[in-house]
């Protein structure tokens, strides 16, 4: 790539063999010369097994100013070429193989060159154009999981913003949920534009059902009432919408979620908690028992919506959720237990109940307590909510449940106290390990340049 042209490397960028090397050698030239290597693996080891159900993308190594990779990117981008750097981002990410290129580099990106593409790229001013596209829509999702700024935020929530309110990106029809989910990640993680958005997606599911009722009466041969203005619906109602969830036709068959939207509402979780409420609601009261006993026995519904609940944070809103869901499934609760997946949301929930709900709950498990030893599933279930110990009487069962948060406490502090030692000789050796370190040597940098070459040879 040393002796070929800019525009070669552009044409291999769209190439269907020569892209996915292209995007192999900025990865390779990035952690060959990544600054902060060790960190960021660590990071990495340290993230959810099960992050993926959430799509939320793993830590990355991202390469520095001045070095290999990054004056690779300038030849790519001619990002030292201001009247053509923007016409270069514009229609890579309309390429099918070119977008993949223009993804990575989002993803690797120093935080300079990040903002260079997103600038340049004209993203915040011609937002629409590529959300509407088939193909530069996903590129707008990747920028939209990798903003490295509130600025830079707080301009692309404005603009999505706009495309929820108008029901284009909620309309199934459109299959642009995607910007939902991420536009949700984003408005989390850095705490803006929370209400706003909120008020989008009501008035847009609003004017998408309008939309969608007008047709049916249509088809049905009604006449067509007068436009009238839009109005936004209740944000549970927008809940189930954004779900899509469509119960199996089949004993054995499992549901079908909008994945987009189901993430969607994962972080709306994770908003504000005051602006939970609404949403706590629309899952709780608007969603039947069997569906919410479906979603806890499938693996995206239970990560997302069911772990969404138990996994915030001990407010009103969520104590008030947890008891609803107690509650609603009564009777159904040692089905769950004995299922693969399911059993999971029967342990966290005992967790976050108080032992008054603690104690309705293991009431139920212990009526079938054969049934539970029947299965592994059950019996780690019984383990977790001491439901052998039920059985000996109430006042034994209280004493084992204190035991075991006593022992669970315990090992947090443990835990806790560890992780502080071991920040603190980190700090102690990071001078030391950086004027001993040296420059890597990584074979695979020269090997994947001479491929290169001969490919355009």
């Amino acid at each position: 790539w040393n002796e070929g042209t800019n525009v070669g490397l552009q044409e291999m960028a769209c190439h269907p063999s020569a892209g996915p090397l292209l995007m192999l050698s900025l990865r390779v030239l990035t952690y060959a010369y990544c600054p902060k290597k060790q960190d960021w693996q660590q990071k990495s080891l340290n993230e959810e097994k099960d992050n993926f159900r959430l799509g939320i993308v793993e830590p990355q190594p991202k390469f520095g100013l001045d070095s290999p990779a990054h004056n690779l990117v300038k030849r790519i981008l001619l990002l030292d070429v201001d009247d053509k750097v923007g016409d270069v981002i514009y229609g890579l990410s309309g390429e099918p193989r070119g977008s993949h290129v223009l993804e990575t580099l989002m993803h690797i990106s120093a935080d300079e060159v990040h903002s260079q593409i997103f600038y340049k790229g004209g993203f915040n001013a011609s937002l629409t154009e590529y959300v509407e596209h088939d193909v530069s829509n996903f590129v707008v999702q990747a920028l939209l999981s990798t903003i490295r700024s509130k600025d830079q935020a707080e301009l692309l929530l404005k603009g999505v913003e706009k495309l929820v309110t108008n029901g284009y990106v909620v309309n199934p029809s459109n299959r642009r949920i995607g910007i939902l989910w991420r536009a949700t990640e984003l408005a989390a993680k850095f705490r803006i534009h929370q209400e706003s958005l909120l008020k989008a997606i009501r008035i847009g599911c609003g004017l998408t059902r309008k939309s969608t009722l007008d047709e049916a009466a249509e088809d049905e041969g009604e006449k067509k009432k007068p436009r009238q203005k839009a109005s936004s619906i209740p944000l549970q109602d927008c809940i189930p919408y954004l779900l899509d969830l469509k119960v199996p036709q089949i004993d054995g068959d499992r549901v079908t979620l909008c994945v987009a939207g189901t993430r969607a509402v994962f972080h709306l979780l994770r908003f504000s908690p005051r602006l939970c409420d609404d949403v706590l609601e629309g899952l709780t009261e608007k969603m039947s028992q069997y569906e919410l006993e479906l979603l806890a026995k499938d693996g995206l519904g239970s990560r997302c919506i069911w772990d969404g609940i138990l996994d915030g944070k001990a407010e009103k809103n969520f104590l008030k959720a947890t008891k609803s869901l107690l509650l609603k499934l009564n009777g159904r609760w040692v089905a769950l237990a004995s299922h693969r997946v399911g059993h999971h949301s029967v342990i966290k929930l005992f967790n976050f109940l108080d032992i008054e709900d603690k104690a309705i709950l293991t009431s139920e498990l212990a009526h079938m307590f054969n049934r539970l030893e029947g299965s592994a599933m059950g019996r780690s279930v019984i383990k977790a909510c001491a439901v052998d110990a039920f059985l000996d009487g109430e006042k034994t069962w209280q004493n084992a449940v204190r035991k075991m948060q006593k022992d669970e406490n315990f090992l947090n502090e443990i835990v806790e106290d560890n992780e502080g030692g071991k920040k603190k000789r980190k700090r102690k050796r990071k001078q030391s390990d950086l004027s001993g370190s040296e420059k890597p040597k990584v074979s695979a940098v020269d090997a994947i340049s001479s491929i290169i070459s001969n490919f355009k040879t």
